[in-house]
């Protein structure tokens, strides 16, 4: 009863948090700290948090260097306990990482002697979007049964602040990924211009100069866009 009422009240400083900042960042490092407090016995756990989305995995959010760390390079070799937890739907406990058999080309790599113990626990997002709670702790065999139940309930106590945290960055991303290719298309399109009035061509011939230009200096039609615009600007 007592832990029920620690993690309501938990889930209610999340949401306090949640709704009293407008910056959604803050709230998912407070969670990972939150955490990471709360399943450590002596300050001795780090956490972090993986979003995947259409198959790409990120590193939300992170209680320090060291979960960082860890949870970047299991994205990088896109295999893990962790990377389990959120595609399966269900919590996956790595005891030992200097003895597991299990994702080799990601614990043939990691710092054994610094994280020996792994406890990925799927978060509960939208359809669409996986997502854990990873836990990296640096002894073997730190997550015992209820240390797995403990991190579930917190998981679960915080899942309705979670989803729609995630959502935001979501939709976050989603805007300054707008905005970029806007950006993008704005200074093609000033290239395409600089190139009509300089070789009197149409929109379509300028256009096909600077994607030739793209393809034979290997580099990305934006960036060569922005030289020709710099060096417009440049003359007299």
């Amino acid at each position: 009863m007592k832990e029920q009422q620690e993690l309501s009240r938990v889930g209610d400083e999340l949401f306090a948090l949640l709704t009293g900042t407008a910056d959604i960042q803050t709230f998912l490092d407070e969670f990972a700290l939150i955490a990471a407090r709360r399943l450590s016995t002596a300050g001795d756990v780090s956490c972090a948090i993986t979003l995947v989305r259409r198959r790409k995995a990120g590193t939300l959010a992170v209680s320090d260097a060291i979960a960082r760390e860890a949870d970047e390079f299991q994205n990088r070799f896109s295999e893990g306990p962790c990377l389990e937890a959120a595609a399966a739907g269900a919590s996956v406990h790595c005891s030992d990482t200097a003895r597991d058999p299990r994702w080799p080309a990601y614990l043939g790599r990691l710092d054994t002697g610094r994280i020996r113990s792994i406890l990925g626990v799927p978060l509960r997002l939208e359809e669409g979007a996986q997502a854990a709670l990873n836990l990296y702790a640096a002894e073997p065999h730190a997550f015992g049964p209820a240390d797995v139940e403990a991190a579930e309930a917190l998981a679960a106590s915080a899942s309705a602040s979670l989803r729609f945290a995630v959502r935001a960055a979501y939709l976050n991303d989603q805007q300054k990924d707008l905005e970029t290719a806007l950006a993008s298309r704005r200074v093609i399109n000033t290239a395409v211009g600089i190139i009509m009035f300089q070789n009197t061509c149409s929109q379509a011939e300028a256009l096909a100069i600077l994607q030739r230009a793209s393809s034979s200096r290997n580099m990305k039609l934006r960036l060569v866009a922005e030289h020709v615009v710099a060096s417009a600007n440049r003359k007299p």
